[in-house]
């Protein structure tokens, strides 16, 4: 049976590999604070933080009401090809080419090599892929709570999230003040972002509620990239104090461009544009696999300096194009494709 695709979703889902890949080029935010780049990519970095929770949203909408489809054995046998197979295919890839290609790694015997790949040494972003993983063990439990029933107790747990985990924590750490995290709703990694998105996909969320967010959002982004300049440029090295994924400011972030994507009028749209979309979705996952190996020979080959403007900007877009170019050729070849995409 054909899986019905949902164009608000496949819209996220391109919408956040892309802000990936936009703030890997804009990786200069991690660096020389007083480089002229500097600022401008902080506000990169700023405008696209939502990208990672809105992936873990876009999985709670899509998945935690899979009861309806199929039991959790084919959950998990569907995940697992899914996610990990080509995770494992790419993993390895990455650990021969910076071994004997960069040489920018070295493994000496197995118990390293375990290490390694649980650590992300073969590539720092594969971070998300363990994450996601989590969520997805996580996800028969969540899926009892996908009830229309306890929908509102669903929010009640997400709004006492976003005040005891999200916001007094965050707010404290800028005078100096470490919040006892005991006191907090106990959910770890992004398991409140699973919950948000398949609430904000369930239910129709108020006008005026929705401008609150928005704004709240908008405010959330001053907030961060204010206080990160100053306390940075204070202090002679990038400040970290205010980030963090599950801080109150991303939250609001996440939640105000899932609910603008999501109402988009998108019945004017033809049948050929809504499978294109969803054919460049799907290819998102094998993207986000690839694409720091594309934007290293990017830069290599063209000697580009991640500092350059062309770099922070165009090369988001050729880095994004050649990845799904990739993937759409090996999304051809019949047994490879199940394998790396």
């Amino acid at each position: 049976m054909t899986k019905k695709r949902i164009v608000y979703l496949d819209i996220l889902n391109i919408i956040a590999i892309i802000s990936v890949i936009a703030m890997h080029c804009n990786g200069i935010v991690h660096g020389n604070i007083n480089s002229r780049a500097w600022a401008t990519s902080l506000i990169v970095e700023c405008i696209c933080y939502f990208a990672v929770p809105l992936f873990v949203m876009i999985s709670g909408a899509n998945l935690m009401k899979y009861r309806e489809k199929y039991d959790t054995k084919t959950f998990f046998k569907k995940r697992f090809m899914k996610v990990l197979i080509p995770f494992l295919f790419w993993a390895t890839f990455m650990f021969i080419w910076k071994i004997c290609i960069l040489k920018s790694l070295e493994i000496h015997n197995f118990k390293e090599l375990l290490n390694a790949f649980f650590l992300n040494k073969e590539e720092t972003t594969y971070y998300f892929v363990w994450s996601i993983v989590g969520i997805y063990l996580t996800m028969p439990l969540l899926s009892l709570l996908a009830k229309k029933e306890n929908n509102k107790s669903l929010w009640f747990v997400v709004l006492l999230y976003f005040i005891f985990n999200a916001f007094i924590p965050n707010i404290l750490s800028l005078v100096g003040i470490t919040y006892n995290t005991s006191a907090s709703v106990q959910f770890a990694g992004y398991v409140i972002f699973a919950i948000l998105g398949y609430l904000l996909s369930e239910e129709n969320i108020s006008k005026k509620h929705k401008i609150i967010i928005i704004i709240s959002a908008v405010l959330g982004l001053v907030y961060r990239y204010s206080t990160t300049f100053i306390l940075s440029k204070n202090a002679g090295y990038v400040v970290k104090t205010t980030w963090g994924y599950t801080s109150w400011h991303t939250i609001l972030l996440a939640s105000a461009v899932f609910m603008i994507i999501k109402d988009i009028n998108y019945n004017n749209l033809s049948d050929k544009l809504k499978g294109i979309l969803a054919k460049i979705a799907s290819c998102s996952y094998a993207i986000f696999l690839i694409h720091r190996i594309i934007m290293y020979y990017e830069k290599s080959i063209l000697n580009i300096n991640s500092a350059s403007w062309l770099w922070r900007t165009i090369g988001v877009i050729t880095t994004y194009l050649i990845a799904l170019g990739i993937t759409l050729l090996i999304k051809k070849i019949p047994v490879i494709k199940k394998v790396v995409s």
